[in-house]
């Protein structure tokens, strides 16, 4: 997949931006708060219909404007150009509309979005997904499934209608609420959920293996990383059982669901909230037994989340046959150099990469070189631009780059 333009009206700090790419690498300098990592987030939101930083589309309008608009040519060996994404953001009498396109063609839904741009991406904030909260790491997951099976924000979206419906019937006075009424919305919830649980679980399972090996390497093996999901659901109920001998399906999943919904249901009633479902779940990870949130050190953290991204990459390569577009917003600042050359080393010489710095490292410059050095044609295979205060501007590839050790 490739990017091959990118046009910006009132995104963020951008009142108008038109930028062409290199089909392999490109790399915007500039300081912090001049609008480096709002280029990656708009491509992050036509690949994955969702901002990474903010639930509210309303955000990413220019300040004062009353729509914003993301468009972009794609590519691939399906689609030699043909393709044009984009996204229009609208505020109508202060009602907000988010309307996606592909080829000028209004889809019916954020799902149909997905799979035109398939990306991994690796923020800063993804250096703190251990240390974060049950919250961070579900959203995590969540888009790294998306990615790979769009059917789950299907799942999803289902899921969060149902429980906002019934987190609405139980902020009604008690008296007022109809136990029949609440079963029947935790049959829906029950239903709904289950699905969600089950795309998590087996999407962990898939990977978990790959990430453990990732780790392995980046560790030297020092440490064996298993990664676990923490749902109630699977834990106190008759489900615990099953779930020590393999990954329970769907149905049974929806049952011990029922199950502890009718437990809780005088506590939910009490605190006006709904207290069962995959929005109250966790991912944790072990480090030799022990929880690395507790026990890892910073470098074992970085070295999981890093060993986590290599294999989204790993998997979304394997299933498209192509490797996906790479985000990299700032990282490498906060990797030792070790953990540099092992994430420029596990880069897929046909990736398409967009890395944003203030200062390129060491590591950087090895890819850069080792890109235009296996190419005739540096120009069409790297591009780098400065980025200040909204504009971005193309350098010269003769411009020596300032590299930091």
């Amino acid at each position: 997949m490739r990017v091959q333009t990118l046009h910006l009206v009132n995104f963020r700090n951008y009142s108008e931006l038109s930028v062409t790419f290199s089909p392999r690498k490109n790399i915007f300098l500039g300081n912090n708060g001049q609008g480096k990592t709002n280029l990656l987030e708009a491509l992050y939101f036509l690949s994955n219909a969702r901002s990474h930083r903010t639930s509210s589309d309303r955000e990413l309008i220019r300040t004062g404007q009353p729509f914003a608009t993301i468009q972009a040519q794609l590519a691939n060996h399906h689609y030699e150009g043909r393709l044009q994404a984009e996204v229009q953001i609208k505020l109508d009498d202060e009602r907000l509309k988010t309307i996606f396109k592909i080829n000028a063609s209004p889809l019916r839904s954020r799902s149909e979005m997905l799979g035109h741009l398939p990306t991994v991406s690796f923020f800063l904030p993804d250096l703190l997904l251990l240390r974060g909260t049950p919250e961070d790491r579900r959203r995590w997951l969540d888009a790294a499934i998306v990615q790979y099976d769009k059917r789950h924000l299907i799942y999803l979206a289902e899921f969060q209608k149902v429980r906002q419906q019934k987190n609405r019937l139980l902020k009604s006075p008690p008296e007022q609420i109809s136990r029949e009424h609440l079963s029947a919305w935790n049959v829906q919830l029950a239903a709904t959920a289950a699905k969600v649980i089950a795309s998590r679980q087996q999407y962990l399972a898939m990977i978990e293996d790959l990430v453990a090996l990732a780790y392995l390497e980046l560790s030297d093996a020092r440490e064996a990383l298993t990664v676990r999901y923490k749902s109630a659901v699977l834990e106190e109920t008759s489900l615990k059982e099953p779930v020590e001998k393999g990954l329970p399906d769907v149905s049974v999943i929806e049952a011990g669901l029922a199950q502890l919904l009718a437990q809780r249901m005088p506590e939910e009633l009490r605190r006006g909230t709904c207290l069962v479902g995959p929005h109250r779940d966790d991912i944790y990870f072990y480090l030799d037994g022990m929880p690395a949130d507790a026990y890892g050190s910073q470098g074992q953290q970085r070295s999981i989340v890093l060993a986590l991204k290599l294999t989204e990459l790993k998997c979304l390569t394997a299933k498209l046959q192509e490797p996906p577009v790479l985000l990299l917003d700032d990282v490498m600042a906060e990797l030792d150099p070790d953990r540099q050359r092992l994430l420029v080393e596990h880069i897929h010489p046909e990736s398409q990469v967009f890395i944003t710095t203030t200062h390129p490292t060491s590591s950087w410059q090895t890819l850069l070189e080792r890109e235009t050095g296996s190419h005739s044609d540096a120009d069409a295979d790297l591009a780098a631009f400065t980025v200040t205060q909204g504009t971005v501007s193309q350098r010269r590839l003769s411009a020596q780059l300032e590299v930091s050790p």
